[in-house]
Formats: structure tokens, sequence, C-alpha cells
């Protein structure tokens, strides 16, 4: 296949021309149809580019602001809005989930923190009671359904990726917590992504229109062919069991309810006006790149404290919990809401002697997005596609533009 020719907009610092290139590559070799990639050191841009298309079909380019779904890389910047609620004290890691919300301690989850909850070992993974779109928008009733759910294994043991509840949870914490009850997309706008005029929401306001957010395009055939390792084949099985034995398999009930139409209903109005913390945040490649450049850079408007900063720094090393994850099937680790580098996974930059597998922290979205903040070297990362790839957690087109990131830096 004949490569494609791409213009690149946007700048990059001087010495930083081989990730422009790989982001190019990703067009000419790997099927990327619209992208943006922003990298941010100390507060300051290093890398902002854009290429492409935002709608295949209308031919409308990828502008300088497009919007764009980002799905799981939406959970980092929960987890950034709830470093920040610690910071500023009406948060603690270590309370119990029920010194916020009493309802929650029915059957043996009395005892769940707020850290376990957020390293994905609170067993609440999946939500059994079916969920409706309206479901999303009455905060209360959602609270009695969350609250009435039994944990899949005992909490603190093991962990399991959280994909959709997470959030459910989290903003139901978070909103009985802060002081003027604001939920955790409202303190975002309010305190975070406005200060720091980062596009990034959690729940679009009703009304609001956009004629600047990307359509995106399912996972191409060619793309699961040429990364067939990179498929969830684990995932795969248990949706075969989920049907053929009618038999309920934890990771689909994780990852399907409530069901969202996948991926065009994704810039649907339905899909975003509510809160989904887990899910559903709407922006650009800069603001999440802002946004985790804001959790490592000191200024003005500092958004959390030493102490946090050095918590979400901690080392990546094996605990206590094994690394297997019951939900995706594959090792993991978590900490405070993020992703934390792994032998299987590794972002950042290369570990010292202390670092364990490293100190970066991120998330990842399903199809490829990505957003994470490497402490040692200042750097906040933010990368938005519409062309959805197939693998689950490294995305081999924006792993290949952090490869050259940190060889480009000497870290």
């Amino acid at each position: 296949m004949a490569a494609t020719k791409v213009e690149i907009h946007g700048d990059a610092d001087e010495g930083l021309g081989a990730v422009v290139d790989e982001f190019r590559v990703n067009f000419e070799k790997h099927g990327e149809i619209g992208a943006s990639l922003a990298v941010f050191q100390h507060g300051k841009p290093i890398v902002d580019v854009w290429a492409g298309v935002r709608d295949r079909r209308r031919r409308l380019p990828w502008e300088r602001d497009t919007w764009v779904p980002v799905f799981s890389t939406t959970k980092g910047i929960a987890a950034l809005v709830v470093a920040a609620g610690v910071s500023k004290g009406f948060l603690d890691y270590d309370a119990r989930i029920v010194d916020y919300w009493p309802e929650f301690a029915c059957h043996g989850k009395e005892n769940i923190t707020l850290r376990q909850l957020l390293d994905h070992q609170a067993g609440l993974a999946a939500i059994e009671s079916p969920l409706r779109t309206a479901d999303l928008h009455d905060l209360d009733q959602l609270a009695e359904v969350l609250a009435a759910e039994k944990p899949r294994w005992r909490p603190g043991t093991r962990h399991g990726y959280h994909a959709i509840s997470l959030g459910f949870y989290l903003n139901e914490v978070f909103r009985r917590a802060e002081p003027r009850g604001r939920t955790l997309g409202q303190y975002l706008a309010d305190e975070i992504a406005g200060p720091h005029k980062a596009q990034f929401m959690i729940g679009v306001p009703e009304g609001t229109e956009f004629d600047n957010v990307a359509v995106l395009e399912r996972t191409h055939r060619r793309l699961v062919v040429n990364n067939i390792t990179e498929v969830p084949w684990r995932i795969g099985v248990d949706v075969a069991l989920h049907a053929a034995a009618r038999r309920p398999q934890l990771s689909v009930q994780a990852l399907t309810n409530p069901k969202v139409g996948f991926p065009h209903h994704a810039t649907r109005p339905s899909f975003l006006t509510p809160e989904l913390p887990s899910s559903n945040g709407l922006g650009t490649a800069r603001g999440v790149a802002k946004l985790y450049s804001a959790a490592v850079s000191s200024g003005p408007t500092d958004i959390l404290t030493e102490e946090v900063r050095t918590a979400l720094a901690a080392a990546s090393k094996r605990g206590d919990v094994p690394d297997d994850d019951l939900v995706l099937h594959v090792p993991s680790r978590y900490l405070l809401g993020f992703r934390k580098p792994h032998p299987t996974f590794r972002f950042g930059s290369a570990p010292g002697p202390d670092d364990g597998d490293g100190r970066a922290f991120g998330t990842t979205g399903i199809g490829g997005s990505m957003g994470f903040a490497d402490p040692a070297t200042g750097i906040g990362f933010g990368y938005t596609m519409n062309q959805l790839g197939v693998a689950m957690l490294d995305e081999p087109r924006n792993r290949r533009i952090r490869n050259a990131l940190f060889r480009a830096i000497g870290a």
C-alpha cells in the first residue's frame, strides 16, 4: 500500500523533530485519519501538532482545537480532580467511603477506602442493576443503585478494572464531600480546567453546540491484522462464553453497563451531557497535556500540594495485591486512580534504581488516546485521534511517539 502524504500543522521545539516524524508516520503507514499531539514540559508547550481530517466523510480538516471523546483517558482527569480534593482537604485517600456516604455500608462494603476504590480493588467493577441513559442524569437515584451493589471479590485482596463503575462511585463521593456539593465535572470546570484554560469537560452542559468535534471511526480490519498481538484475546473469550453459555462474565458486565452505541453515539448529547467520569470526557490533546503538566509543575495556580504530588509519583512496584487484572486479564498496576508503568506497559522516562518500573502516572482510552505525567522530567502528554485502534492498553501509535519523545529529551 502506498504511503499517504499528510501535512502536519503546529510547532515543536528544536530537537524534537523525531517526535513529529513518528506522528507523521502514523498517518503515512499506520492508518491514522486525524489526530493531535501535545507535550508540555515544566508548564511550557514543547510539542503541539495536529493533522488529518476530523470527519472523513465530509472531508473536514482536523483543526488546532478539534475536540475528541477520549473514553477512559477521562479516568486520569477524574483522578486529578480527586487529587485536587485531597489537596484542598475535603477528601482523604485513606478515609472509608462510608465516612462520606453512609448508605454505602451494606453488603460488606463498610471498610472500603477511597484509596482502594481508586486502585480498582473495591470489587465493584461491574454494576449488576441495568442502567438506562435516564438513570445517569438522576444522581440521587444512581446513588441508591450504586450503594446496593455487592463486591465481586473481597475488597483489598485483588484488583480488576472498574471500567465504567469507577467514575460513578467517585462522583458520588466527591459531591458529598465537596463543600458546595459540586460534582467532579463541575469542579473540574470551575477550579481546574477553567483557570488553566484547558479544553476538557466531563459532562457537557445541556445546549452546548460544537462544530469541531471529531467523528470516530471503527477499527479498520487492516489495523487488527497489523497489530494482532495487541488484541485482548482473553476478553474475546469472555464475550464468547457470555453469549454462548448465557453465563455472565465479569469482563463483559464491567464493560457494557450502561450500554453505549460505540463509537458513533459517543459524540451524541445523550452520551456527552451526563457525567461519566470514567468514560465520557471530551477534550483536546492540548487540554489533556496541560492538565497533566499542572500536576507536576509548580505555579501560581497549583492544583496539588507537594504531599499529593509525591504520592502520585510513587515508584511502581509489585505490591501485596497480585498484578493480574480480574477484568482485563492482563498484568497491570493502579495507584490513586491512575495506571502506573509495568514491565508489560512502560511509559514515561527510564526508571532510576529506586523507581521500580517508573514514576509516571496516567490513563489510556479505548481506541488509542492517552494522557500522562512524568514527574522526573516535568512532562505532561496528551494524544487524541479519531481512528480507533485495537490495543486495550499500550496502543502502538502513541507508544511510538512516547518512545521518540523520551529518546529526544534523553530520558
